[in-house]
């Protein structure tokens, strides 16, 4: 099959859209399939999507809606050459991912709706005025859609407070090898300090970076060798309203931007991996990543964190309004006082249910069926 996998969201930039993207065409690619990724991306010197058929959707502006940032394009003139390209190579099946965002709803505009999937990820506590205002006119966008799948029933659940349609539910995957093959050190990890991982981008509100901080903080009274590694886009100037000390570019170590294939590396190295998340998080691939890296994992307790972990019975979840809770949850683990053997091999096997070798199996099935659908409406046309 040829697949046109397109994404609103600047590749530059991590995130769940991506990582689900990167991750499910690696696996389509493997099974035979060709694909080809149409995203914005403003970094030319970004070596993952090297090994993909990339289209570049050009450079993004950033918007910040229901308390998400999110970089997407408005440049007209690239997405009507996406459309042209999509049209003239023919392709088989167009999964449209975020398909009520703006170059996402103008594809969908041009391309035969035989052919047109969408994939729902967002998920938000707030009220959509977009989604209000609008109503009408974006559910003829959806009813376009052939198929219409959602990341969890987080996602279902938001999308449907103002949609009616039927939908399928396939969880976010992990490239599970990717993980469980890193044995390198970086060399920021190189050393007996006792560390934290943040992984996000640290200046997002809704990512919680800020309750993590505070514990931190305060738990350099009891652990001197503590460092907090994050790993993540953001700006440093928005935390010094929050009093670090002098030196606390030595205690806090900011990576920058971390390829999905050197990320297990900083899972593996760390004592314990935090997911501080606030708000306005439909799955969490961050907490498969942890899974699978066989790491401790310490999350909020956000609704779909909870959810995700409970079922799985994996990972320590604390108040997510509480940077005294969370303090008290990492300074047991931190000490010993918690044993966390079992909780870590309850993730290492059930993380095997999210394993894009799986996963890709239902979506391939789903991409068959509308071919065969498509062959028997094109049989009775005739």
């Amino acid at each position: 099959m040829k697949i046109a996998i397109c994404s609103p969201y600047d590749f530059s930039f991590p995130g769940g859209v991506k990582s689900h993207i990167l991750d499910f065409s690696k696996e389509l690619i493997n099974e035979g399939h060709e694909v080809t990724i149409f995203a914005p991306f403003s970094n030319e010197n970004l070596q993952e999507i090297k090994s993909f058929n990339f289209f570049n959707l050009g450079k993004t502006l950033a918007f910040t809606f229901l308390g998400a940032k999110s970089r997407i394009t408005l440049n007209i003139f690239k997405i009507i050459s996406c459309i042209n390209f999509i049209k003239k190579n023919n392709f088989d099946i167009v999964h449209l991912h975020e398909p009520l965002t703006p170059s996402q709803i103008i594809i969908n505009l041009f391309i035969n709706k035989n052919k047109l999937i969408g994939t729902f990820h967002s998920y938000s506590e707030r009220k959509n005025p977009v989604y209000i205002l609008f109503n009408k006119i974006l559910s003829y966008f959806i009813n376009r859609l052939s198929i219409k799948i959602c990341v969890s029933k987080f996602s279902e659940l938001y999308i449907k407070k103002y949609f009616s349609f039927d939908s399928i539910i396939i969880p976010n995957g992990i490239n599970i090898n990717n993980f469980s093959k890193s044995t390198n050190i970086p060399k920021e990890l190189d050393n007996n300090s006792k560390k934290i991982l943040f992984v996000g981008r640290f200046d997002e509100e809704r990512k919680g970076f800020k309750i993590l901080l505070k514990s931190f903080l305060n738990l350099k009274k009891f652990f001197v060798d503590l460092n907090l590694i994050v790993a993540g886009p953001g700006n440093k100037n928005k935390l010094k309203k929050y009093f670090l000390p002098p030196n606390f570019d030595n205690d806090i170590v900011f990576l920058g931007n971390i390829s999905q294939d050197k990320l297990p590396d900083y899972y593996k190295n760390v004592d314990l991996v935090c997911a501080p998340s606030i708000a306005n998080e439909s799955f969490g691939i961050i907490l498969l990543e942890a899974m699978a890296a066989g790491s401790v994992l310490i999350a909020s307790s956000i609704e779909s964190y909870k959810y995700l972990l409970e079922k799985n019975n994996y990972g320590f979840v604390y108040n997510s309004n509480s940077h005294e809770e969370l303090g008290i949850l990492i300074k047991k683990i931190l000490s010993n006082e918690l044993s966390t053997d079992e909780n870590i091999k309850n993730g290492l096997k059930n993380v095997q249910n999210y394993s894009w070798e799986k996963l890709v199996s239902e979506i391939i099935n789903i991409y068959n069926n509308l071919l065969l659908k498509n062959i028997g409406k094109n049989k009775n046309n005739n």
